[in-house]
């Protein structure tokens, strides 16, 4: 039987223990929900209340995205993420999880809720049960409030998290200075694929973005904007080529 993995589709975390569990060759089915709707999956699992959270083959849970990495790094068919003669890979991952991660999804959902049509496409694109995406589209008001103040999502909010968001890419543009190809050397490690996931929200590299997030044409300009930006910065173009070349 293969592993589940419970998500919420196009939830960033979830794209993080995604793109390992592929890479790593392990066998999984994955349980799309939208927000709120994952928590009773999670229940049902044994898992906390955040998504991602992996059910193992033979029943265990493993309830985050980085234990989800360390579980491929012993269980999977690939070289490790996080070798441990290499612990700047793991501190560098923790960095972006506890850092980037949330301010690029406030970022992101700051200027995309605002959409009708980038709400209701986003819903369809999410891999979720129809009747989530159809429940999820009649109740958005009501949705977009809970996932706002969930998130802390608002002016001042995105505003913070643009400064964190641009302090993790000039992180990453000065230990790409001396030239070298990965943020820890010439290894792709936790590091490289953690920032890439995290700021996917922000940088809409295809791999992602084509699967999970509305089309230009449902984008606000001021997202488009955001997006154009730091793909611009050599943080961001690490991060969609980490995309073109891995994922």
């Amino acid at each position: 039987m293969p592993a589940r993995l419970v998500t919420i589709p196009f939830s960033h975390y979830c794209e993080k223990a995604r793109w390992a569990l592929e890479r790593a060759g392990v066998d999984f089915v994955e349980d799309g929900h939208l927000p709120i709707y994952s928590y009773l999956a999670l229940r049902r699992a044994g898992a906390g209340r955040t998504v991602p959270a992996l059910i193992t083959a033979d029943g265990a849970v493993v309830a985050d995205s980085t234990d989800i990495l360390r579980w491929c790094d012993a269980h999977g068919r690939a070289a490790p993420l996080a070798p441990a003669d290499l612990p700047a890979a793991a501190e560098l991952e923790d960095d972006f999880d506890l850092h980037l991660g949330p301010a690029a999804r406030r970022l992101g959902y700051f200027h995309l809720l605002p959409s009708k049509r980038g709400f209701a496409e986003l819903l369809d694109r999410g891999g979720v049960p129809g009747w989530q995406a159809r429940s999820g589209r009649l109740a958005r008001p009501v949705v977009v409030r809970l996932i706002k103040r969930g998130l802390r999502i608002d002016a001042a909010g995105a505003a913070r998290s643009r400064v964190v968001v641009d302090a993790a890419f000039a992180k990453v543009g000065a230990l790409l200075a001396d030239g070298r190809r990965y943020l820890c050397g010439d290894r792709f490690t936790a590091a490289d694929l953690t920032f890439a996931a995290l700021a996917a929200p922000v940088l809409m590299p295809d791999a992602y973005a084509t699967a999970y997030m509305p089309s230009p044409a449902n984008q606000p300009p001021s997202f488009r904007a955001l997006v154009d930006e730091l793909r611009a910065t050599p943080a961001g173009a690490f991060g969609l080529r980490v995309y073109a070349e891995h994922r």
